[in-house]
């Protein structure tokens, strides 16, 4: 619980969000160092223990009380296609953390927000303005641009991680579950498709051995945490700050995955794609600033 008080302002609500933000920025780091094992066992130990922490999560914070109650049959369909698109989510992440390409995963949730109210204007009939247009105009002519000169890229991670968290965050509108809630819904989805992958394919959960490090077993144990502990910090952060604070929080991840793949990772990157990389995120610029504008015009006092 983030302790208010008379005049502390919203600093401690505000830390909350920029730490969510940097926690998965730098979990490209955790998964690189998980590299001995291979993706798809990864994904699995994350599904299975970010759902056995969600349950010991709520089980203290008491949310457990009356969720049964909340859940509809529409509810859980919206959960089940959010599961969907957060396993393929979750996968492309792991695989450019792995494989050295976070450039394209820092892309791919930067331009996730633009993926968003595309889809919300198109499928839910959201307004969208004519500033927003603009910059949606302005995103589609960037990623056109590195498809066509940023060779260096693996395009489909930046536009799968794009489509996927944009579709998620549409997704989470459509539900009356708060975030944990709603995640534990999706893991249980997942949960139950993952049982019935090792039952009926080849897929296993079994370490490869011998393991290179002893510590590897540890790290993964790890993997629920790092997937909850930032869910936490952002619904205390969201829980106390208005939308268009929150808005700002959304430059800190792509921001971060950039300064993690040029500085840990040694990524090499085109002069195209930093040029790319930097229009989109002035547009998104735009894109947040846009209602804080429009409600200084509103309120704006008569001459």
């Amino acid at each position: 619980m983030i302790p208010t008080r008379p005049g502390s302002g919203n600093l401690p609500a505000i830390l909350c969000g920029v730490a969510a933000n940097l926690l998965l920025g730098f979990s490209a780091l955790f998964w690189k160092a998980l590299a001995a094992l291979p993706p798809a066992t990864l994904l699995g130990y994350r599904i299975l223990l970010s759902l056995a922490t969600l349950a010991v999560v709520m089980a203290v914070l008491g949310r457990f009380a009356g969720l049964h109650a909340r859940l509809t049959w529409r509810i859980l369909a919206i959960h089940a296609a959010a599961a969907g698109l957060v396993v393929i989510n979750w996968g492309a992440f792991i695989w450019a953390s792995i494989h050295g390409h976070v450039v394209e995963s820092g892309l791919g949730y930067l331009i996730a927000p633009f993926v968003a109210i595309a889809v919300g204007a198109l499928a839910l009939g959201d307004p969208t303005s004519w500033i927003r247009k603009a910059a949606l105009a302005v995103i589609v002519a960037a990623v056109f641009a590195m498809v066509q000169r940023s060779g260096e890229l693996q395009h489909w991670v930046y536009l799968v991680i794009g489509a996927t968290w944009g579709g998620y965050a549409c997704l989470k509108k459509l539900t009356t579950l708060d975030a944990f809630s709603g995640l534990l819904c999706e893991t249980i989805v997942l949960a139950a498709l993952l049982a019935v992958a090792l039952a009926a394919s080849a897929t296993s959960l079994r370490l490869p051995g011998p393991l290179p490090d002893d510590g590897l077993p540890v790290l993964l144990a790890l993997c629920g945490v790092v997937s909850v502990l930032p869910l936490w910090l952002f619904s205390l952060a969201a829980a106390r700050l208005q939308l268009s604070v929150m808005g700002f929080f959304q430059f800190v991840l792509p921001t971060t995955q950039l300064f993690v793949a040029l500085v840990f990772y040694r990524q090499a990157v085109s002069p195209n794609t930093l040029l790319c990389f930097a229009v989109i995120w002035l547009a998104l610029g735009v894109l947040v600033c846009e209602p804080l504008a429009r409600r200084a015009r509103g309120t704006r006092p008569a001459a």
